[in-house]
């Protein structure tokens, strides 16, 4: 039986790290979305939302399904890293997800212009959330 117990490769690691990101990445900006539409009455900022919006379940598949595009963009950017040492720091997970936000509205535009500053920033946020995530399942190594 084999020994499973032991270090995992860099190419394992890379492997699970594009997994996490193609498939939280996406998760964690649906449930960040879903939380402005269903939080921005209650505090007031309902004119902060766009006017005609699709209902909750639709708007939220639909970020799901466009987010996949950038997360993996954020994931093939940092694999050569995870290859090379097994990690990466928390600086370039930021700012890997901000560069693959800004790549994935120059390939898929989104509607609302107006708020790609807020976006790019929530993708960063959102890089970070899945290399914590990588950290504490152990995957990537700790630096």
């Amino acid at each position: 039986m084999a020994d499973v117990s032991g270090e995992i490769s860099n190419g394992q690691r890379a492997f699970w790290t594009f997994l996490f990101y193609t498939l939280c990445g996406p998760f964690f900006a649906a449930l960040a979305y879903a939380a402005v539409i269903i939080l921005a009455p209650p505090l007031k900022l309902g004119a902060l939302l766009p006017a005609g919006a699709p209902p909750l379940g639709e708007a939220v598949a639909s970020v799901f399904v466009w987010a996949a595009l950038p997360a993996a963009l954020t994931a093939l950017g940092v694999m050569p890293m995870v290859f090379r040492r097994g990690t990466f720091g928390w600086i370039v997970a930021a700012a890997a997800g901000v560069i693959a936000f800004a790549a994935a509205t120059a390939i898929a535009p989104i509607q609302h212009e107006v708020t790609l500053a807020v976006l790019a920033f929530g993708a960063g946020l959102i890089s970070l959330a899945v290399r914590h995530m990588l950290l504490a399942a152990g995957i990537l190594r700790s630096e």
